[in-house]
């Protein structure tokens, strides 16, 4: 199903030719700035080393590190460990090839027209080439979703099914985000097998899979979580960012001090840090419902259109997690900062970058609103949208970029369809 290219046609095959040729262009950036690394990507390979001695499921691992990064991508890395960086980093841009491959079956499916535009929206969509050459998990959920989406295409049956299931699973466990959306999965199938009078033991699998290993970790930790990164999330990042925006970085960093500085953190043991974040998150939240669901609602939908000033500085710095513009927007950093040095060449850079993520969005949410697709579609554009919203105010590129080529597919669709029929658009 994924391999036979026999049906490309040659206009078709130039188009992949090119593309390849992108993959090779920035790899070769990649290489010349010798930057592979993000701040999780250490995390990452640190649990690659425990699952390459076998030690990754002992209960004398670090459960912070264990759960924090969640196994699907530390998995691949652990046969790389001792390999040079290089290698590791070409061995993904090759199977990140493969997910572009995947994607012109999708849009031979669609019936869109692949043509020379194509090449110039994917140089335009540079995240994609990007964290295909940073030790980062990005890439594999790129390949999970096109995947997905292939299967989603396709008449309903127990084969197809089960790799839905499958790969809902893989994508909890290559990024913690993931995981709440394995209750929507139930639902949402649950439903759609009732629909369709007909039933399957796979709709408890994810389920069965995703309280294993809560209670995994409960039996190790004390707390029963699926990532350790969930509560340093939403202190760190989300409350800390309407902190900003609400209150001034100064406020900000006082509030954010306060909590680690707090007897109920200080000496203790992780499942007491845990419950004691989680009761600060949920009475920030709580205390500011209305102005925080705003926020992140707000926050999320500007995420969606980030042209990923971020992933460009990655050829140029090392990441210190304050490049990132959402420093600038929340009050953290001064406009000015844009235009020092090397800035204001990222930012020229951007502004066809920028043009052409509306171009998409537009034509997406366009064909999304105008038309009535199967419920197995349906269940990809819930995931897309689950994706953004959850992110809230980090969402940015980065967190979008997987789901990049499938926006362009359904976007290209609506485009082409209104050239052929402005009328009707």
């Amino acid at each position: 199903m994924f391999f036979n290219c026999n049906s490309f046609s040659k206009q078709e095959k130039r188009v992949l030719a090119y593309i390849g040729l992108f993959y090779f262009l920035f790899m070769f950036f990649r290489i010349l700035s010798g930057n592979y690394f993000l701040a999780d990507s250490h995390e990452y390979l640190e649990v690659a080393k425990l699952i390459n001695n076998l030690s990754y499921f002992e209960n004398t691992s670090e459960i912070e590190l264990t759960t924090k990064r969640p196994f699907v991508y530390p998995f691949f890395l652990s046969f790389f460990v001792n390999f040079p960086i290089v290698l590791i980093i070409g061995i993904q841009t090759i199977i990140s090839f493969f997910s572009v491959f995947i994607f012109f079956k999708i849009l031979k499916k669609l019936e869109v027209k692949i043509s020379n535009l194509l090449v110039v929206i994917l140089f335009l969509t540079p995240s994609i080439f990007i964290y295909s050459q940073l030790i980062m998990s990005e890439w594999i959920v790129l390949l999970l979703i096109n995947i997905l989406t292939l299967v989603l295409l396709e008449p309903f049956c127990k084969r197809n099914f089960i790799i839905i299931q499958v790969i809902t699973v893989l994508l909890a466990f290559t990024k913690p985000v993931f995981y709440p959306f394995i209750y929507i999965n139930f639902l949402f199938f649950a439903y759609y097998l009732f629909k369709n009078k007909t039933f399957s033991f796979w709709l408890f699998f994810p389920v069965i899979i995703l309280q294993l290993y809560l209670f995994h970790n409960e039996q190790k930790s004390g707390f029963k979580h699926f990532s350790s990164i969930e509560n340093y999330n939403l202190i760190n990042y989300n409350l800390y960012y309407f902190k900003a925006s609400k209150l001034g970085k100064k406020e900000a960093d006082k509030w954010h001090k306060e909590v680690y500085e707090n007897k109920n953190y200080v000496d203790k043991s992780f499942k007491e840090q845990n419950i004691y974040l989680k009761n600060v998150g949920f009475n920030e939240i709580k205390n500011n419902f209305f102005s925080y669901s705003f926020y992140h609602l707000k926050t999320a939908i500007r995420g969606v259109f980030d042209p990923g000033r971020f992933d460009i500085m990655t050829f140029f710095d090392k990441e210190d997690g304050k490049q990132g513009f959402l420093e600038i927007l929340n009050g953290n950093k001064s406009i000015q900062s844009l235009f020092k040095d090397k800035m204001i060449i990222i930012i020229i850079l951007l502004i066809p970058i920028f043009f052409i993520n509306i171009f998409k969005y537009f034509y997406f949410f366009k064909h999304i609103a105008k038309h009535k697709y199967s419920n197995l579609i349906l269940y990809l554009f819930i995931l897309f949208v689950y994706n953004f919203l959850i992110s809230g105010p980090v969402n940015s590129s980065r967190y979008m970029m997987p789901f990049q080529l499938i926006v362009i597919g359904f976007a290209l669709k609506e485009f082409q369809k209104n050239l052929l029929h402005p009328s009707n658009s």
